[in-house]
């Protein structure tokens, strides 16, 4: 079990190596945390927390095991648990006494750890400092996949070195239950002393940590982190931790590549199977909106975006594509639903937009599509708020409506946004739009070739095709359902005429 370092000889807790890789990760950081603050963080009360955490990765110097186990042979000397304890060898010491079983059984050493901790605390720092030195090479050598993602969002989304340690350091929080007793016993007299202490330990300025956690910086804009404390109310390092529900999954799957992690916030869009021929109605439009969309992705042009609305199945969706195709960019679009294939909330669509745009404005020669807008403009101008801060008013955030307006002012990448309806959209925000475009139901011969195209192949009248057209409130999107209902049971029904 004892293993030769340069500093001596030491011995691996029990079954230290089965533990898994983020668990390691956990420890490290929280150990790391622990040796930085020296003084500032009380040890000698707190050290409970930390063993809960990071019992089973110690690495303990032969020297300081046999002081362990001198103390324990006197101030256990009675009980029969510890009977002979004196005479053990160092690692059959901690083999038989050293191994955490996830409580603090007094047959173990860490039920009395605390009590040795106040008369030997240099001791226990030591043994720390071992441990790290230990888990910094294993965690080296190790492929570790939550610290591989973060790489890749990093560098998809260009974060800063703050930003991507505040991200790290809250997957960790989030993923190990029993590190946030720690961050939390990490107590800071103020907001500068909480960012003083995460940038010494992670190497980065407490400025840089102090910019990113900014309320409406882009950690939150992009949905990374969740609405940061107001600063006056920090007061230890657990209040920095505020990654967002969301992304932990995304950090812990598997991915290929970046566009596949980046599936969880856009992905490209399906082609449409119809053509500029299909809306002869809105031709003109659909040419100058083709050549908006070419201008802007051919110049890099920011601010560029269309409002597109009309009733529900009028072709809004499909019209998006064909415009995009003719201009000859590739259309991706934000996502609506999460990896449980449940819908996202508004908020956290707009969010996944923040991060699409991130991500493609490199690419070139794209266009952004964002269906459904209607609940990211409430009807009620006062849920503005609430719908990009969450539900607390947090002192010193930006508000909804200059986030949005920052939005159509500066996105990289040209935006099609889709809504049913523009009542409840605010002047202030259409005025940003370069395109207005409402997408009536098309006119009766427009229909008729609509349903001609989709009854293709099925044994239909003339006059039954005219009679459908004729219906004034057939949509585009009912003629496509009732004609795959009419494919998928041609044939299938008895009797059928």
């Amino acid at each position: 079990m004892s293993d030769v370092m340069d500093s001596g000889v030491i011995i691996a807790s029990p079954h230290a190596h089965l533990a898994a890789p983020v668990d390691r990760l956990s420890s490290l950081f929280a150990l790391k945390l622990v040796l930085c603050l020296g003084p500032k963080f009380n040890l000698r009360r707190d050290i409970n927390d930390v063993m809960t955490l990071c019992a089973r990765h110690l690495v303990w110097p032969v020297s300081i095991a046999q002081k362990v186990q001198k103390f324990l042979g006197h101030r256990c000397v009675e009980m029969p648990a510890w009977a002979g304890v004196a005479k053990l060898a160092p690692d059959e010491f901690i083999a038989r006494h050293g191994l955490w079983n996830g409580t603090y059984d007094d047959t173990t050493l860490f039920y009395y750890l605390d009590e040795f901790c106040k008369q030997n605390s240099k001791d226990v720092l030591a043994l720390l400092q071992c441990t790290v030195d230990a888990l910094e090479k294993s965690t080296r050598d190790t492929s570790i996949r939550l610290n591989e993602n973060i790489g890749m969002l990093a560098k998809v989304l260009a974060l800063t070195a703050a930003e991507r340690t505040l991200i790290q350091c809250a997957a960790l929080a989030k993923c190990t239950r029993d590190l946030r007793p720690v961050l939390v016993d990490c107590k800071a007299a103020s907001a500068a002393e909480a960012h003083a202490m995460l940038g010494a330990v992670a190497k980065v300025s407490a400025n840089d940590i102090a910019v990113a956690l900014k309320p409406g910086g882009r950690l939150e804009s992009l949905a990374l982190i969740d609405t940061p404390i107001a600063e006056h109310n920090i007061t230890d390092l657990g209040d920095l931790m505020r990654l967002s529900d969301r992304l932990l999954p995304i950090l812990l799957e598997a991915y290929e590549s970046e566009s596949a992690m980046m599936a969880a916030f856009t992905k490209p869009a399906k082609p449409s199977e119809l053509t500029l021929a299909d809306y002869p109605h809105v031709e003109a439009d659909a040419r100058y909106l083709a050549a908006l969309l070419k201008s802007a992705t051919e110049r890099c042009e920011k601010g560029v975006n269309v409002l597109l609305y009309g009733a529900p199945g009028t072709g809004k969706t499909e019209f998006a594509k064909v415009i995009t195709a003719l201009s000859g960019a590739e259309l991706y679009e934000v996502e609506c639903f999460d990896r449980d294939g449940q819908s996202l909330s508004g908020k956290e669509r707009y969010r996944s937009l923040q991060v699409s745009q991130s991500f493609l404005k490199g690419r070139g020669n794209t266009v952004l599509l964002f269906d459904e807008v209607e609940d990211v403009f409430p009807h009620n101008p006062s849920e503005m708020l609430n719908l990009f801060l969450g539900d607390d008013s947090h002192r010193g955030s930006v508000n909804g409506k200059a986030w949005v307006n920052q939005t159509l002012e500066n996105n990289p990448v040209p935006t099609i946004w889709i809504s049913n309806s523009i009542n409840q959209i605010d002047p202030a925000y259409r005025r940003r739009f370069q395109f207005h475009l409402e997408l009536k139901n098309p006119p009766q011969n427009v229909r008729a070739n609509i349903t001609k195209k989709h009854l293709a192949g099925l044994d239909v009248s003339a006059e039954f095709i005219e009679k459908l057209a004729a219906r004034r409130t057939l949509t585009p999107a009912q003629i496509h359902a009732a004609a795959r209902f009419a494919q998928l049971t041609f044939g299938k029904v008895e009797g059928q005429v």
